[in-house]
């Protein structure tokens, strides 16, 4: 199940809802189920930057809507 994020400036971030998102203004980190980093990335009005990511993280970006969707889904132990 995928839970919806608001991000400044009218991006949205979709992703499983056992990813956690923190935030300083613009710049965001994105945490995994097992607490690891997944992504920091900023979101401008202008651009979303993906600054880091873990290797294996698939991003899907839809500028036309403002949208980054991690399609990463964790597996079920």
């Amino acid at each position: 199940m995928n839970k919806s994020h608001t991000l400044l400036n009218g991006w949205t971030l979709i992703a499983h809802k056992s990813y956690k998102l923190y935030s300083n203004e613009n710049s965001y980190v994105l945490i995994d189920q097992d607490g690891v980093l997944s992504m920091q990335f900023t979101a401008t009005e202008q651009d979303f930057e993906i600054i880091h990511s873990e290797y294996d993280l698939r991003v899907k970006m839809i500028p036309a809507f403002k949208t980054i969707k991690i399609l990463n889904v964790p597996e079920e132990v």
